[in-house]
């Protein structure tokens, strides 16, 4: 029994101390996770994710300032297509539809098939005349109209159709053949001018709208961009190309019409386009509107353009002219004649000056300096910058007024044809003859002018494809060395005849009425 009852008091120590222990256990889980709390940061909540009814809008597309934060992408196309056609809305109304009608000889008219298969049953189209459409574009209230010149030249009918589809008998107020620009007149109210826009500050990639008429489909619109500047796709001597080029579609009929920048302002007049099919090959060109509103407002001022006249003809520099002249690069004017008592002749200036700069402006190429020329006013002291064997010189010329051109008569003559012969040299392979009266009065020339005609120019020479028949060699330079007039075939010979080397010659020609130096290598 106290076997037992020493057995019963063991037992209850033990429950005791197992419960002691549970406590010490859970006071330590308690421990450990208030520590956890205290150490490690919590959690931060998971938005939930956006509803159905409101789409995530990407924001690759830039929004422009003033453009409220919440415009979707669709609302900002919406923007850019309002003031599009906003912008179009104001300019359509400027742009017009030209009608001429013109007298053409009585051969001249197209063969309309006949639906027989006879040939012999075809009959001829009408030849009394023959009408062309084009465009312009108002620039006044008073109803002056801006076109081009190939549009309205030798018509004798001019009739324009209005926006709004009123139509007018329009006067030729005058036009200018070397802008290609005329200046019509209707008497017309409710008129709505064109603007004028700054060509100069364009830049190429620039949005640009064309407007006009192509085909007659009043009132089209084409969008592109300004492709590049300051083209001159006729590679005229005398012209006063400076075109913008564009991919606005252009076609029969846009010309006349008005480009425009997407501001609305007029930044040139569609002129002409680049193809092979008569179609938009994406290759079109306008009349600078500087270019245009000079040539504008002189026509309605004087009825005729007023251009400053400096009297030197010139070419472009190419490595070969670079070298032979002595010059720091390939931009310039080469001088190939100068006008006797024109401003460039009193002022100093010489064949073979090479002008670099016209009025603090850098002068690239002879239609940049034709330009500048042009739009300098009569009586201008002008300070021009040119390269004479290597050196650079300055002089003042005064400008004045173009004159007027002059006409020249034609006729025949038969020569006696000298050979140069199988010459070593770069003068070999050429069938020249003396000038005479006949020959200079065919060629324009005074009756004192020097020079050899050259009349054919042999297979294998080394002039080929450089010389051609019909040039007038007037002057032989060698690199390096003075110029030799040439008066006669026999300073000519004398010439070639003590020319050994290798080197090359420079022939200074006179071609098709201008003037221009050839460098022939032997």
């Amino acid at each position: 029994m106290l076997r037992l009852m020493e057995g019963h008091v063991s037992l209850k120590g033990s429950w005791k101390q197992g419960g002691l222990l549970l406590v010490v256990a859970l006071l330590g889980v308690a421990l450990g996770l208030g520590i956890r709390e205290f150490l490690l940061p919590s959690p931060k909540p998971v938005p939930p994710p956006p509803a159905a009814s409101e789409p995530l809008i990407p924001r690759a597309i830039p929004i422009p300032h003033g453009v409220e934060s919440h415009t979707t992408a669709g609302g900002l196309l919406q923007e850019i297509n309002r003031e599009y056609v906003d912008v179009l809305s104001r300019i359509l109304p400027s742009v017009v539809n030209i009608f001429t009608a013109r007298p053409v000889s009585a051969d001249a008219g197209e063969t309309v098939p006949s639906t027989d298969s006879d040939t012999r049953n075809s009959r001829r189209a009408p030849t009394d005349e023959e009408t062309s459409l084009g465009s312009g574009v108002i620039l006044s209230p008073q109803g002056h109209i801006l076109t081009n010149a190939h549009l309205v030249k030798n018509a004798r009918e001019i009739r324009v159709q209005l926006f709004d589809g009123r139509r007018y008998q329009a006067k030729l107020l005058g036009l200018d053949e070397p802008a290609d620009v005329a200046v019509l007149k209707v008497e017309a109210k409710g008129l709505v001018p064109a603007l004028w826009g700054d060509s100069d500050r364009l830049e190429v990639g620039e949005q640009v709208f064309a407007v006009g008429n192509p085909f007659g489909l009043s009132g089209s619109v084409s969008r592109g961009i300004v492709s590049a500047k300051g083209r001159n796709p006729n590679l005229s001597s005398s012209g006063f190309e400076n075109y913008i080029q564009t991919d606005a579609a252009i076609n029969p009929g846009n010309s006349g019409g008005a480009l425009i920048n997407v501001e609305g302002f007029l930044v040139g007049i569609n002129t002409a386009i680049y193809s092979r099919s008569g179609g938009s090959n994406g290759i079109g060109f306008a009349i600078p509107s500087k270019l245009a509103r000079f040539a504008y407002e002189s026509l309605v001022a004087r009825g005729k353009v007023v251009r400053g006249f400096l009297g030197v003809e010139a070419q472009e520099v190419d490595e070969d002219m670079q070298q032979a002249f002595n010059l720091p690069d390939t931009s310039g004017a080469l001088v190939t004649r100068v006008e006797p008592n024109s401003p460039a002749a009193k002022a100093g200036i010489r064949r073979g000056d090479v002008i670099v700069r016209y009025h603090g402006m850098n002068v690239r190429d002879p239609a940049e300096l034709r330009l500048y020329v042009s739009e300098t006013s009569a009586s201008a002291e002008i300070p021009i910058i040119f390269y004479r064997d290597g050196r650079s010189l300055t002089v003042q010329a005064q400008i004045m007024e173009q004159p007027e051109q002059g006409s020249r008569t034609e006729e025949g003559a038969r020569w006696q044809v000298v050979r140069t012969g199988e010459l070593d040299n770069a003068f070999a392979g050429l069938q020249i003859v003396n000038l005479d009266d006949s020959l200079r009065a065919q060629l324009g020339l005074q009756p004192h002018a020097a020079g050899v005609y050259i009349v054919d120019v042999e297979e294998g020479a080394p002039s080929l494809d450089l010389l051609q028949p019909g040039d007038v060699i007037e002057e032989i330079r060698k690199v390096g060395k003075p110029s030799d007039k040439i008066r006669n075939i026999g300073d000519l010979l004398r010439i070639a005849a003590g020319e050994h080397g290798k080197e090359p010659v420079l022939f200074y020609i006179r071609r098709g009425g201008a003037q221009t130096f050839v460098l022939v290598r032997p």
